[in-house]
């Protein structure tokens, strides 16, 4: 068997070394149909790097002798273009440029790195340019770039110049240092002067550049710089240029026979859930697994022979949470809560083309602007067209758990209740079917997050929003928000995940009701008030459960019905039925 390439971001040691590899290579000729300064964006763990380390491979004139062995088996190794191993090629990574010793610190940082990747250049060239060595105490990235030029005009030679994590540092002082990154984005800029003396090199040594990273923003602010590059992130034929298809995803679980350690239906319907549903493209039917977390997923499985204790690669939710910051910063919170709590669609909208950092400071067009940005970033994707605008919503479970977690931190539940608290009153509810703890604890969570202010907009979504940040720090069960059904909506769908069902005896719909202040004034009409909410929430669960994809989603579990009432502030009602 071959082994699974989780983590790997080479290329060639993927290929020597006869690892898992899903045939990409086809999009080189694609990409060669387009203009030929290319920048492509796609989300975190999609597999740029690697796709990046294999054009690299590819365009080579090193990798000439090595090209049966790298490619031979591929569509372009048996498809190849006239490009092939045809150039000198300067790779650069903007991962590793510190941002946290200031201005003069990460102007140093970048100088150091391209200094460094263009004498890693001479090295592996050291047959064309002999012993070539740029001294980084007495130049800086841009008297580098243009060394790199001169030596590539005496020598007659092409240069191909790959760029990955072009905005990783620009990212993250974005939010934390403003003024930084307009003086670096800005006419004159470091940077902008930077990626200036780069596009000069077009008109004379490059033929070919690819650059990616995880948004738009700083190419768009960095223009005129490098204002030769085609945007291809929406092209239509690159859509499932990274990430796996569900054809790529069948052929992996088929090679290594995953049905031998776990049930292979419920296998591919927890990856489809969990990692599936990115589109970047309207004018495209098929959506995109998540690179990583498939791998995650089939590595786990191959070494331990049953699910991981996290169906969520930690790795994942580290960089995301990243990315989440940066969208997060200019939302709307009480949207946040609408698109995590109800799984709301966005839009109509036209995504805009361009996107500037003042765009998203700009009170005026910033809600369409970073409703852009959160798809750029993955927590967003395209559903589906309407007329000449784009429908928008969150892809799959993994990235709307991200949601949640943001509303956890925002909400503080940690300050208010620990773990151990929060395990004890789900375990009762898991395995007893008793909501005691669970309704105290709801309780005590949502006096101490509600002020009198909030009571005014207080609903149903509200009491939701609690609810679910409970269920999602416990952890066991899978949580369907809104799920839909033939007879309507459910606000919650309790279902204990595969690989953790034997800690939940029972799985649960959810229906929220709230009854406001004006109300409750006397005991009758509290009396007459609960009775009607808890009467038409239990109605719609009823309605629900006639679904039968209700049951055959359930695992075998018994599905109770739990009627979650808020009543004004200080009282809660939570009931459950067979």
């Amino acid at each position: 068997m071959k082994k699974i390439p989780y983590g790997k971001s080479s290329y060639k040691e993927i290929r020597e070394n006869k690892m898992y590899y899903v045939d990409k290579t086809k999009y080189i000729e694609i990409l060669e149909t387009m203009p030929d300064y290319q920048f492509f964006i796609r989300p975190r763990r999609f597999g740029k790097s690697l796709f990046i380390s294999m054009l690299e491979a590819y365009y080579d004139q090193k990798e000439a002798a090595n090209f049966e062995k790298l490619f031979g088996d591929l569509y372009i190794g048996q498809n190849p273009t006239v490009t092939k191993n045809n150039y000198l090629v300067l790779r650069i990574s903007f991962a590793r440029v510190d941002t946290s010793q200031g201005e003069q610190g990460l102007i140093k940082g970048f100088d150091n790195l391209v200094i460094s990747s263009i004498n890693d250049f001479f090295v592996k060239y050291a047959d064309v340019f002999g012993k070539t060595v740029i001294a980084k105490e007495n130049s800086n990235a841009i008297q580098a770039i243009t060394e790199l030029e001169m030596k590539l005009k005496q020598k007659n030679e092409k240069l191909a110049l790959l760029i990955d994590e072009y905005d990783n540092y620009a990212n993250e002082i974005m939010l934390s240092d403003k003024e930084l990154y307009y003086k670096l984005a800005e006419q004159g800029g470091y940077v902008k002067t930077f990626y200036k003396a780069v596009k000069d090199m077009t008109v004379t040594v490059i033929s070919r550049i690819f650059m990616t990273g995880v948004s738009p923003i700083f190419l768009d602010d960095l223009t005129s710089g490098p204002n030769m590059f085609s945007n291809l992130t929406n092209e239509k034929s690159l859509n499932s240029m990274l990430g796996f298809t569900e054809a790529e995803v069948t052929e992996l679980v088929g090679y290594y026979g995953l049905g031998k350690y776990v049930d292979h239906s419920k296998l591919t319907a927890d990856m489809q859930y969990l990692y599936n549903g990115y589109k970047f493209s309207e004018r495209v039917t098929e959506t995109i697994y998540n690179t990583d977390m498939v791998l995650y997923l089939t590595d786990n499985i191959i070494r331990n022979e049953e699910y991981p204790r996290n169906m969520i690669d930690e790795n994942v939710k580290t960089d995301y949470s990243k990315i989440r910051k940066l969208a997060i910063n200019f939302a709307n919170t009480e949207e946040l809560n609408e698109i995590a709590a109800r799984n709301l669609e966005v839009g109509p909208l036209i995504l805009p083309e361009r996107i500037k950092l003042e765009n998203l400071y700009n009170p005026a067009n910033k809600d369409i602007y970073y409703k852009a940005l959160m798809y750029y970033l993955g927590m967003l994707t395209i559903k589906r067209a309407d007329e000449n605008k784009l429908v928008l919503g969150i892809p799959n479970y993994t990235t709307q758990t991200l949601y949640w977690d943001y509303i956890i931190q925002h909400l503080e539940l940690g300050r208010i209740s620990d773990d151990e608290e929060i395990t004890e009153a789900m375990k009762q509810f898991r395995r007893e079917g008793v909501t005691d703890k669970l309704k105290e604890l709801y309780q005590k969570v949502r006096q101490d997050i509600l002020s009198k202010e909030d009571l005014k907009w207080y609903n149903e979504l509200t009491s939701k929003v609690i609810f679910l940040m409970i269920a999602r720090r416990d952890g066991i069960y899978t949580i369907k928000s809104e799920h839909e059904v033939v007879n309507g909506y459910i606000d919650v769908y309790l279902k204990a995940t595969t690989h953790l069902a034997q800690f939940a005896e029972y799985n649960y719909v959810v229906e929220f009701k709230h009854v406001k202040e004006s109300e409750l004034k006397t005991k009758l009409k509290r009396e007459k008030a609960l009775k009607k909410a808890k009467e038409e929430a239990l109605e719609q669960l009823e309605r629900y459960m006639e679904d039968y994809k209700i049951g055959e989603d359930s695992g075998g579990k018994e599905i109770k019905k739990v009627v979650v009432t808020t009543l004004g502030k200080n009282d809660v009602e939570m009931a459950v039925f067979e």
